[in-house]
């Protein structure tokens, strides 16, 4: 029989956590699926862990491919699922054994291209914290309305004090698979454009006619917090600059509203306003520090970005923010990001 669901699962460097991500799949109460492990050339021992499976289980297919990143791996998946519909399981996370069969159900119920839940993290205490859900059960169909979901997850309105009202996660989708067939929708290169969930999103949505939110949250995310340490990435600015004109392109060519681009740009005044907290709370040298925020500060592009956004309806603290990053005021955002729990 033709499974329901194609669950791909791309794995790199997870010998710890495989088996219990593998174990939640097998144990869903939805019996006709089928796993597919996309071994992207893994350096440890999880090429042998996911041979193990496919020789145990029939309904577990293995890919082995050549190291080219998660969007890749994902690609991959895609290209031997044969699900009606498809999902996407990290290899560190896990999910509750419901998860399958109630969005599958309600995608026939439906009859819906895509069927959206909530995301909670968990820590290596097993700590449970829930991150972004819907508050109800919504249909959600015509293209205004669905320009106006692929808004909420691109970033919330500018004045509002949320930074994003819809998690932009792909792991927490049940997506139609012959919508990604019939348009031959595939997953960019986070080496090349960073959220590349979000990009999967936005292409897929612009397809689809009719989607479902649940109000439930089945997805583990499993955030080890004894592994976080202050490095940050310094090329972080570069691909964000590089984001933000592709998604302009994206949402130009899907014919979104004007206030799609008044979105990105939220999006990427705040993840620059969180590079900045995360190399002012790093263990660079102070002189590394004032280099790299004042590279980012002074960079051309926010003029292009402040030109025609509404910065007068932006939150207090964020609007203060962006004051003092137009004018490169290291020392009042060093204060700021000393004193401050987490990234304003």
């Amino acid at each position: 029989m033709k499974p329901k669901v194609s669950i791909v699962v791309p794995i790199y460097n997870v010998e710890r956590f495989l088996d219990r991500t593998m174990q939640s799949l097998l144990a869903q109460t939805l019996k006709n699926i089928e796993i597919i492990m996309v071994d992207d050339e893994s350096p440890d021992n999880c090429p042998a862990i996911c041979d193990q499976y496919a020789q145990q289980y029939p309904n577990i297919k293995v890919v082995h491919k050549k190291n080219a990143g998660l969007g890749m791996a994902c690609n991959s998946g895609i290209d031997v699922a044969t699900g009606e519909y498809i999902a996407f399981c990290d290899s560190d996370d896990y999910v509750d054994k419901e998860m399958y069969e109630t969005m599958y159900l309600a995608a026939i119920e439906h009859k819906a291209d895509a069927i959206y839940s909530g995301i909670q993290t968990v820590n290596q205490f097993g700590e449970i914290k829930p991150m972004n859900w819907y508050s109800s059960k919504q249909v959600i169909e015509g293209k205004e309305n669905l320009n106006s979901f692929v808004m909420d997850m691109i970033a919330s309105k500018p004045s509002d004090r949320v930074e994003r009202h819809i998690p932009m996660s792909a792991k927490i989708v049940l997506y139609r698979k012959s919508l990604i067939d019939d348009y031959r929708l595939r997953f960019v290169s986070e080496r090349e454009i960073i959220s590349e969930d979000l990009v999967w999103n936005i292409d897929f949505i612009s397809h689809s006619h009719r989607i479902v939110t649940l109000p439930q949250i089945f997805y583990y995310y499993y955030n080890n917090t004894s592994s976080l340490s202050k490095k940050v990435r310094l090329d972080r600015f570069k691909f964000f600059k590089i984001m933000r004109l592709f998604l302009i392109t994206k949402v130009n060519e899907n014919k979104m509203p004007y206030e799609a681009l008044h979105r990105i740009e939220r999006m990427f005044i705040g993840y620059s306003r969180y590079f900045i907290g995360s190399i002012l709370k790093s263990d660079l040298a102070s002189c590394d520090k004032k280099q790299i925020v004042k590279n980012v500060c002074e960079d051309e592009v926010w003029k292009l970005v402040c030109s025609d956004y509404p910065i007068r309806e932006m939150p207090y603290t964020h609007r203060m923010m962006l004051y003092l990053m137009r004018n490169n005021c290291f020392v009042l955002l060093s204060l700021i990001y000393k004193y401050s729990r987490k990234f304003v």
